[in-house]
């Protein structure tokens, strides 16, 4: 089913792969849900933890599995779509961070007029 390429299976790989794609996604979901469903702040900082959590560690598993070229000349990298999906969710958890303390520092700010 799958090529075999020094004892470990292409298959299995990419699978896994789309398996860590979707629970990253399933983690996101599941924290801007509980960011949106309540003002607590303690959950909004945990969501930005988490996002910038899984991006960061989406970066580390593509960074861990380098590509290789084959013999055919065709460069095979397993991970590739964890590469912007670490970004995104880096960027993402970074925007929440920035939107929080923008509304925390406009709640303190007096009022003029």
């Amino acid at each position: 089913m799958g090529r075999q390429e020094k004892g470990i299976n292409m298959f299995d790989i990419t699978a896994f792969g789309f398996v860590v794609i979707a629970a990253c996604a399933a983690i996101l979901g599941y924290a801007v849900a509980q960011v949106f469903s309540s003002r607590s702040g303690r959950r909004s900082w945990a969501a930005s933890a988490a996002m910038i959590g899984i991006g960061v560690l989406a970066l580390t598993v593509y960074v861990a599995n380098p590509g290789e070229v084959g013999p055919d000349g065709v460069l095979h990298e397993p991970f590739f779509a964890l590469a912007p999906l670490g970004y995104l969710l880096m960027l993402a958890g970074a925007g929440a961070v920035l939107a929080r303390l923008g509304r925390q520092l406009g709640h303190r700010m007096p009022a003029t007029g």
